[in-house]
């Protein structure tokens, strides 16, 4: 909801640069036929004015209405609706959950090279920022975002294509660790890492070892 009020503020300074835009030009000054001057806006019609000052109105009421009524919706359109905004929106939402993530994902490693189930375990089971389960909604949100129109399918974007690359290595993983098969699942979160550097750099985010440095 806060970022459907910056839209809305947008918005509505849209609206009224029209406004002011307008104003100034029509207050522009032009000679009488007794070489006097006449203010342009004065000399419209009462009901000319009135008539652009309702337009106005009419324009303010739609935009905020359409916000308010569907906060959601209006942003998570993309760029047909909000454009950067709900890009912007989405990187401050996901962007640090999904690098916590990453860290979390990256000490896998360990667990897996020292046979510790348990630690393995908790990473998949839990539902904290920075543990697969949090990953998993934001890496996907995130990479949803990168779109420039409300009519594109997710499945099309290459930053989804790259999370489901990712996120089909690590479900591999998994499958070999119920088989307790370590050597399977040690290779598979290789390639799990290769797709997440990938995945990364679609969605404007430091590298694996940029990030594991931090």
């Amino acid at each position: 909801m806060h970022f459907a009020k910056q839209f809305l503020t947008l918005s509505l300074l849209t609206v009224g640069s029209w406004g002011l835009a307008f104003q100034q030009s029509s207050h522009q000054t032009k000679p009488g036929l007794d070489g006097s001057t006449e203010n342009r806006f004065e000399t419209l019609p009462a009901a000319s004015r009135r008539s652009f000052l309702e337009g106005i109105t009419k324009k303010s009421i739609a935009a905020a209405s359409v916000v308010l009524a569907f906060p959601d919706q209006t942003l998570a359109s993309g760029g047909a609706t909000a454009g950067g905004v709900y890009l912007l929106s989405a990187k401050q939402r996901y962007n640090e959950r999904v690098k916590k993530g990453v860290v979390g994902f990256l000490a896998l490693k360990g667990f897996l090279e020292a046979g510790d189930v348990s630690g393995l375990r908790d990473y998949f089971s839990n539902e904290d920022v920075g543990a697969w389960k949090d990953l998993t909604s934001a890496g996907y949100l995130l990479a949803n975002a990168f779109r420039r129109s409300s009519s594109t399918a997710p499945d099309s974007l290459p930053s989804v294509k790259a999370w489901k690359k990712f996120a089909g290595e690590v479900e591999g993983m998994t499958k070999a660790l119920k088989k307790k098969d370590t050597s399977g699942a040690l290779l598979s979160y290789n390639n799990a890492v290769a797709a997440l550097d990938d995945y990364l750099t679609k969605v404007d985010l430091p590298s694996t070892s940029e990030i594991a440095s931090n």
